[in-house]
């Protein structure tokens, strides 16, 4: 018995923090209980008042009028969403850009490809080719990552960095 007293009179303070952070769980228990309780009380009362001024199988009519405006709605969101997501699948996701020096008398990068794919790889590469007397611009649709026209290294080096999600 003595051994057990030396013990707690050694590690009094983590016993007493032992306590306080016990108490304090309880409490916040305690908290919880309490608002799940006054929330479940508010339901009562409010069902036990309808029923009072009402009729019972009015009450159920007038709840299941409710749950199929619900499930209405919540069909109309889901014909919503799935619209969002047919054309957010036609919406650009993919960008690729790589610049570079078209010709060797032109210096800092000047010409560059952009691809703009969606999440099929469908979509353009826009092409700037700088040259010091005049600057030209193509654009080339993409279809599955592939182009009907002719592409340069560049162009598809731009649908790669894109396919990847590099920029």
């Amino acid at each position: 018995m003595q051994e057990l007293i030396m013990i707690f009179n050694k590690n009094m303070s983590l016993f007493i923090l032992f306590a306080i952070v016990l108490g304090l769980f309880d409490f916040i228990v305690v908290i919880i209980i309490n608002s799940k309780y006054t929330k479940l009380k508010k339901q009562y009362k409010k069902l036990i008042k309808e029923l009072e001024t009402g009729d019972v199988i009015e009450l159920l009519t007038k709840n299941i009028s409710k749950n199929e405006e619900f499930n209405e709605k919540l069909e109309r969101f889901r014909k919503e969403l799935s619209m969002i997501d047919s054309e957010m699948k036609a919406s650009i996701k993919k960008v690729g850009i790589v610049r570079y020096n078209a010709f060797n008398d032109v210096g800092s990068d000047l010409s560059f490809s952009i691809a703009l794919l969606d999440s099929e790889d469908n979509g353009i590469v826009l092409s700037g080719i700088y040259g010091r007397n005049e600057t030209a611009t193509f654009a080339k649709p993409i279809v599955k990552a592939q182009s009907n026209y002719p592409l340069s290294a560049e162009e598809i080096q731009a649908i790669d960095k894109a396919r990847k999600g590099q920029r």
